[in-house]
């Protein structure tokens, strides 16, 4: 079942976050609490809209984005999308994505977007989901620790 995120799903989004960024090609090992943090933040937003992927109580998938004001309409920027690595494979994302994108279009949102590393088997799932690139525009970040005195 696809549904709307609650704060009653915290720790089972954390525990989906966790098991998905370990595994490859992230290999990342967040510490539950952090997990737990980072979803809190996410999803504190007043624009903050999340989605769940849940059977028998088990959840499978965690979306989590913001409905943010742009030019030509409203756009659902998505901040983490993670299924649980024994889950891949079985349709689980694209149904949350298209649940996401059915029910949001039905409130007016025109577009979605994120960001997602050139060449992982995320770009290859957005793609065949009907996200595209846009070669005109540069994902730029820079590091600030160790700069402030």
């Amino acid at each position: 079942m696809i549904r709307r995120y609650r704060t009653s799903d915290l720790d089972g989004a954390a525990a989906v976050f966790i098991a998905s960024f370990s595994a490859d090609p992230w290999n990342e090992e967040w510490p539950f609490e952090l997990a737990v943090v980072r979803i809190e933040e996410l999803m504190s937003a007043p624009q903050s809209i999340g989605y769940i992927c849940e059977e028998n109580g088990v959840i499978q998938a965690i979306l989590c984005g913001r409905k943010l004001d742009y030019l030509y309409g409203p756009e659902y920027v998505i901040d983490e999308f993670c299924v649980d690595p024994q889950f891949h494979r079985q349709g689980i994302g694209t149904a949350v994505l298209e649940f996401a994108r059915a029910e949001l279009s039905s409130e007016g949102v025109v577009a979605m977007a994120l960001m997602t590393t050139k060449g992982y088997p995320s770009e290859k799932f957005y793609r065949r989901n009907g996200f595209d690139g846009n070669n005109d525009m540069i994902f730029m970040y820079r590091s600030i620790k160790g700069e402030c005195k």
